[in-house]
C-alpha cells in the first residue's frame, strides 16, 4: 500500500508533532504532507519529507499562523493526495479535511476535534475585541459545520485518550478506536537524579493552560516552581522562575530533578506527566480528561478533584506526604513507549486496508 501522512501545522515542536515523527517512523516510505512547515521551529527530522500547501509561501504564515485560521479549510483541500493508497492524517485543526476518493483508506489519529469549535468557542471570541467578535464569530460558526461534515471522509477514526473519544462520539457521531500517543523512554530516563526542592511546569503560554492556577498553588504553599514551554505572561514572584524555551537536554535534567510536575489543564492527553515518569518523578494532576488515562492516584502521582487552588493544595501536601517508587513510576511510563506506538498504529492501518479491499472487492459488480 502506498501511503501518504497528512498533518496540521508543523511550525513548533509538541506532542502533536511528536506523533507526527512517530508515524513517519512507522512508515519510512510515506511523504508528510502539512498545512504549514518551518524546520526552525518545527520538527526538523521530517524536513527531506515534507510537501506543503501554498499557504506556507504566505508572509509570516508560519509565525502568525493562528491568524491565518480562516484559510485552513482551503488550504487543506488543496493537498493532492490522489496518488496514494491510505491516507493517514494527524487531526486537531483540519487535517481530516483533506480531500480523497472512495478507494482510498484514510485512517485520522485524531488528538482532539477542534478545540476552538467544540470546546472553547466562547472562550476564544473573549481574547478578542469587540469589534472583531462577530466576523470572527461567522468564521468559527462556518468552519464547525464544515468540521462535522469533512468527518464523512474518514473511514477509521483512531482516538489518543477516552477523552477524545468521547468527543468524535459527540461532535462528528462516529466511534474510534483508542492507541494512546508516543513516549520517547529512551530518552527521558530517570538517570539515577532523585526530586529536588521544585515543582516544573512545562507547557506552551496558552490560558486553557492554567499556568496561573500552579502559581497559586504552590505560592500558597512557600513552594518554588519552574516554568518551561515559552513566555508566560506572569508577574515576577520570588519563588517563580520563568525559563521560557528550553532545549531536550535542560528540560529532561529539570523533570529528573523535579519535586513533580504540576499538570493543572483539562487536556486531551497529556504527554508531559508520562515522559516526567519516565524520568522517575510524579505528578500533580487535575483529575479529569488525558490525566485519567495516564496518572494512577497514589501510585504515579496525586489527582486533585477540581481545577481550583485549594484542591491543588491539597493534592500537593497529599504527594509531599507520599513515596514513590522510581522504578515504578518508569514502568508505567513505559507502557506508552514509542516502539508500542509504532507497532500498533502499523498493525492497525494493515488491517483496515485488507478489510478496505476486502469490502471493495465485494461490492465490485460481476463481469
Amino acid at each position: 500500500m502506498k501511503v501518504v501522512i497528512v498533518s496540521d501545522p508543523l511550525v513548533q515542536r509538541g506532542g502533536a508533532e511528536r506523533v507526527v515523527e512517530a508515524l513517519a517512523e512507522a512508515f519510512p516510505d510515506a511523504p508528510v504532507y502539512t498545512l504549514l512547515y518551518d524546520a526552525e521551529t518545527g520538527p526538523a527530522s521530517l524536513a527531506p519529507r515534507i510537501q506543503t500547501s501554498w499557504l506556507n509561501q504566505v508572509p509570516m504564515a508560519t509565525k502568525k499562523h493562528r491568524l491565518f485560521l480562516p484559510l485552513y479549510r482551503n488550504a487543506i483541500e488543496s493537498l493532492d493526495v490522489s496518488q496514494f493508497d491510505v491516507i493517514i492524517s494527524s487531526h486537531h485543526s483540519v487535517a481530516k479535511g483533506v480531500l480523497t476518493r472512495s478507494d482510498q483508506l484514510h485512517v485520522c489519529y485524531c488528538h482532539t476535534p477542534m478545540r476552538a469549535l467544540w470546546e472553547r468557542p466562547h472562550a476564544e471570541l473573549a481574547t478578542l475585541s469587540k469589534a472583531a467578535r462577530p466576523m470572527a464569530a461567522s468564521v468559527l460558526s462556518h468552519l464547525r459545520t464544515w468540521d462535522a461534515v469533512s468527518a464523512n471522509r474518514v473511514q477509521k477514526f483512531v482516538a489518543n485518550s477516552s477523552e477524545t473519544q468521547r468527543r468524535i462520539a459527540t461532535y462528528y457521531r462516529r466511534d474510534s478506536d483508542i492507541i494512546f500517543p508516543p513516549i520517547d523512554t529512551e530518552r527521558f530516563t530517570p538517570a539515577g537524579v532523585t526530586g529536588g526542592d521544585y515543582y516544573l511546569v512545562a507547557s506552551r503560554p496558552v490560558p486553557y493552560k492554567r499556568v496561573d492556577l500552579a502559581v497559586e498553588a504552590v505560592s500558597a504553599l512557600g513552594r518554588r516552581v519552574k516554568i518551561v514551554g515559552g513566555k508566560h505572561p506572569l508577574s515576577p514572584q520570588r519563588n517563580v522562575e520563568l525559563l521560557g524555551h528550553v532545549s531536550d537536554s535542560e528540560l529532561q535534567g529539570l523533570m529528573r530533578g523535579t519535586r513533580a510536575l504540576l499538570f493543572p489543564q483539562f487536556e486531551d492527553f497529556g504527554m508531559t506527566p508520562l515522559e516526567v515518569n519516565a524520568c522517575g518523578r510524579p505528578v500533580v494532576a487535575y483529575g479529569a480528561g488525558g490525566a485519567v488515562d495516564t496518572v494512577i492516584d497514589g501510585v504515579t502521582g496525586v489527582l486533585a478533584a477540581s481545577q481550583d487552588v485549594p484542591s491543588f493544595v491539597s493534592a500537593m501536601r497529599r504527594l509531599e506526604a507520599t513515596k514513590f517508587n522510581a522504578h515504578g513510576l518508569r514502568n508505567h511510563a513505559l507502557q506508552f513507549s514509542r516502539d508500542r506506538f509504532i507497532s500498533e498504529m502499523q498493525a492497525y492501518v494493515g488491517q483496515a486496508w485488507d478489510e478496505h479491499r476486502l469490502t471493495r472487492r465485494r461490492r465490485r459488480p460481476a463481469a
